[in-house]
Protein backbone atom coordinates (compact mmCIF):
# COMPACT_ATOMS: atom_id res chain seq x y z
CA UNK A 1 0.00 0.00 0.00
CA UNK A 2 2.57 2.60 0.94
CA UNK A 3 4.29 1.78 -2.85
CA UNK A 4 1.09 2.60 -4.68
CA UNK A 5 0.76 5.90 -2.22
CA UNK A 6 4.42 7.11 -3.86
CA UNK A 7 3.63 6.33 -6.80
CA UNK A 8 0.43 8.42 -6.28
CA UNK A 9 2.69 11.56 -4.75
CA UNK A 10 5.07 10.84 -7.17
CA UNK A 11 3.10 11.19 -10.13
CA UNK A 12 1.08 14.87 -8.63
CA UNK A 13 4.75 15.72 -8.01
CA UNK A 14 5.99 15.36 -11.64
CA UNK A 15 3.01 16.82 -13.28
CA UNK A 16 3.03 19.90 -11.30
CA UNK A 17 7.21 20.30 -12.12
CA UNK A 18 6.21 19.88 -15.82
CA UNK A 19 3.23 22.51 -15.53
CA UNK A 20 4.69 25.10 -13.91
CA UNK A 21 8.58 24.69 -16.08
CA UNK A 22 6.33 25.00 -19.42
CA UNK A 23 3.91 27.32 -18.89
CA UNK A 24 5.62 30.34 -16.95
CA UNK A 25 6.81 28.55 -13.88
CA UNK A 26 6.15 29.87 -10.23
CA UNK A 27 7.53 33.62 -11.54
CA UNK A 28 3.20 34.09 -11.62
CA UNK A 29 3.71 34.75 -15.57
CA UNK A 30 1.11 33.37 -18.04
CA UNK A 31 2.54 31.52 -21.18
CA UNK A 32 1.64 34.83 -22.74
CA UNK A 33 3.39 37.05 -20.92
CA UNK A 34 6.62 34.61 -21.34
CA UNK A 35 8.82 35.74 -24.31
CA UNK A 36 8.56 33.89 -27.47
CA UNK A 37 11.68 31.46 -28.23
CA UNK A 38 10.76 30.73 -31.04
CA UNK A 39 13.55 31.01 -34.20
CA UNK A 40 12.46 34.27 -36.93
CA UNK A 41 12.82 31.53 -39.61
CA UNK A 42 10.82 28.44 -38.50
CA UNK A 43 9.27 27.34 -41.62
CA UNK A 44 11.08 23.70 -42.92
CA UNK A 45 12.80 24.37 -46.38
CA UNK A 46 12.12 22.04 -49.75
CA UNK A 47 14.26 19.85 -47.76
CA UNK A 48 12.35 19.31 -45.20
CA UNK A 49 14.86 20.80 -42.86
CA UNK A 50 13.97 23.87 -40.96
CA UNK A 51 15.04 27.16 -42.76
CA UNK A 52 18.77 27.72 -41.58
CA UNK A 53 19.85 24.24 -41.26
CA UNK A 54 23.00 23.23 -43.54
CA UNK A 55 21.30 20.13 -45.85
CA UNK A 56 25.21 19.24 -46.17
CA UNK A 57 24.65 18.32 -42.41
CA UNK A 58 21.81 16.43 -42.84
CA UNK A 59 20.99 14.62 -40.05
CA UNK A 60 21.50 10.68 -39.99
CA UNK A 61 18.43 9.81 -37.26
CA UNK A 62 15.05 11.26 -35.90
CA UNK A 63 17.53 11.73 -32.47
CA UNK A 64 20.40 14.16 -34.55
CA UNK A 65 17.10 15.84 -36.27
CA UNK A 66 15.54 16.81 -32.99
CA UNK A 67 17.69 19.22 -31.55
CA UNK A 68 17.58 21.29 -34.82
CA UNK A 69 13.74 21.57 -35.17
CA UNK A 70 13.33 22.18 -31.35
CA UNK A 71 15.56 25.47 -31.91
CA UNK A 72 13.72 25.94 -35.46
CA UNK A 73 10.43 25.92 -33.77
CA UNK A 74 11.25 27.38 -30.70
CA UNK A 75 10.42 24.46 -28.85
CA UNK A 76 12.01 24.12 -25.36
CA UNK A 77 9.92 21.66 -23.51
CA UNK A 78 6.46 19.59 -23.27
CA UNK A 79 3.96 21.86 -24.40
CA UNK A 80 1.54 21.69 -21.33
CA UNK A 81 -1.05 24.19 -20.59
CA UNK A 82 -3.65 22.68 -17.65
CA UNK A 83 -2.41 25.01 -15.34
CA UNK A 84 -3.59 28.19 -17.20
CA UNK A 85 -6.82 30.13 -18.46
CA UNK A 86 -8.33 28.12 -21.66
CA UNK A 87 -7.83 30.84 -24.00
CA UNK A 88 -3.96 31.87 -22.68
CA UNK A 89 -2.54 32.49 -26.68
CA UNK A 90 0.93 31.60 -25.27
CA UNK A 91 -0.09 28.09 -24.27
CA UNK A 92 -1.70 27.91 -28.02
CA UNK A 93 1.68 29.15 -29.30
CA UNK A 94 3.38 26.58 -27.26
CA UNK A 95 1.31 24.01 -28.59
CA UNK A 96 1.50 25.37 -32.73
CA UNK A 97 5.09 25.26 -32.31
CA UNK A 98 4.95 21.55 -30.96
CA UNK A 99 2.34 20.24 -33.66
CA UNK A 100 4.34 22.08 -36.32
CA UNK A 101 7.87 20.72 -35.25
CA UNK A 102 5.98 17.38 -35.07
CA UNK A 103 4.59 17.45 -38.47
CA UNK A 104 7.89 18.27 -40.12
CA UNK A 105 10.10 15.58 -38.47
CA UNK A 106 6.93 12.91 -39.39
CA UNK A 107 7.23 13.84 -43.10
CA UNK A 108 11.05 14.00 -43.19
CA UNK A 109 11.27 10.83 -41.07
CA UNK A 110 8.72 9.04 -43.91
CA UNK A 111 10.30 10.82 -46.90
CA UNK A 112 14.25 9.83 -45.82
CA UNK A 113 13.31 7.20 -44.00
CA UNK A 114 11.25 4.98 -46.25
CA UNK A 115 12.50 1.32 -44.62
CA UNK A 116 10.58 2.19 -41.49
CA UNK A 117 12.90 1.72 -38.83
CA UNK A 118 11.79 4.61 -37.11
CA UNK A 119 7.74 4.07 -37.55
CA UNK A 120 7.70 4.69 -33.53
CA UNK A 121 8.71 8.09 -34.09
CA UNK A 122 6.86 8.57 -36.96
CA UNK A 123 3.39 7.02 -35.60
CA UNK A 124 4.14 9.24 -32.11
CA UNK A 125 4.42 12.67 -34.18
CA UNK A 126 1.08 11.80 -36.06
CA UNK A 127 -0.23 11.90 -32.12
CA UNK A 128 1.02 14.90 -31.17
CA UNK A 129 -0.23 16.55 -34.43
CA UNK A 130 -3.94 15.11 -34.07
CA UNK A 131 -3.79 16.09 -30.27
CA UNK A 132 -2.83 19.70 -31.32
CA UNK A 133 -5.12 19.60 -33.69
CA UNK A 134 -8.07 18.91 -32.10
CA UNK A 135 -7.46 21.31 -29.52
CA UNK A 136 -7.26 24.06 -32.40
CA UNK A 137 -10.71 22.69 -33.54
CA UNK A 138 -12.33 23.48 -30.39
CA UNK A 139 -10.47 27.22 -30.21
CA UNK A 140 -8.59 26.02 -27.18
CA UNK A 141 -6.10 28.72 -25.80
CA UNK A 142 -6.80 31.28 -28.92
CA UNK A 143 -5.65 28.80 -31.61
CA UNK A 144 -8.81 28.37 -33.64
CA UNK A 145 -9.15 31.35 -36.54
CA UNK A 146 -12.84 32.07 -35.01
CA UNK A 147 -14.08 31.99 -31.82
CA UNK A 148 -15.29 28.74 -30.40
CA UNK A 149 -18.88 27.79 -30.48
CA UNK A 150 -18.06 24.93 -27.59
CA UNK A 151 -19.27 26.80 -24.21
CA UNK A 152 -16.80 28.75 -22.29
CA UNK A 153 -17.42 27.11 -19.11
CA UNK A 154 -17.19 23.59 -21.34
CA UNK A 155 -14.36 24.69 -22.34
CA UNK A 156 -12.55 25.63 -19.06
CA UNK A 157 -12.90 21.66 -18.00
CA UNK A 158 -12.15 20.63 -21.38
CA UNK A 159 -8.95 22.70 -22.21
CA UNK A 160 -7.06 21.48 -19.92
CA UNK A 161 -7.52 17.98 -20.33
CA UNK A 162 -6.87 18.08 -23.59
CA UNK A 163 -3.63 19.97 -23.43
CA UNK A 164 -2.18 17.09 -20.97
CA UNK A 165 -3.31 14.81 -23.55
CA UNK A 166 -1.17 17.37 -26.47
CA UNK A 167 1.82 17.20 -23.56
CA UNK A 168 1.81 13.43 -22.75
CA UNK A 169 1.90 12.45 -26.59
CA UNK A 170 4.97 15.18 -26.86
CA UNK A 171 6.24 13.03 -24.12
CA UNK A 172 5.70 9.87 -26.15
CA UNK A 173 7.35 11.17 -28.96
CA UNK A 174 10.46 12.67 -27.91
CA UNK A 175 10.87 9.06 -26.14
CA UNK A 176 10.21 7.47 -29.60
CA UNK A 177 12.60 10.00 -30.91
CA UNK A 178 15.06 9.85 -28.11
CA UNK A 179 15.39 6.04 -29.06
CA UNK A 180 17.72 5.92 -31.64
Amino acid sequence: MITHRCAIALSAAVTTILTLSACGGGDGKTADERKPARASSSTPSDSGQPSGADPSDDPRTPAEMMPIYKIAYGVSGSPMCSRVAWDDAGCGEDLTAAGELADAMAEKIERDFPGGEYTDAEKSAGQVVKAVNTIRKLGCYRMGSTPPKTDSAKLRELCPSLSTVASLSWLNFESNVSSF
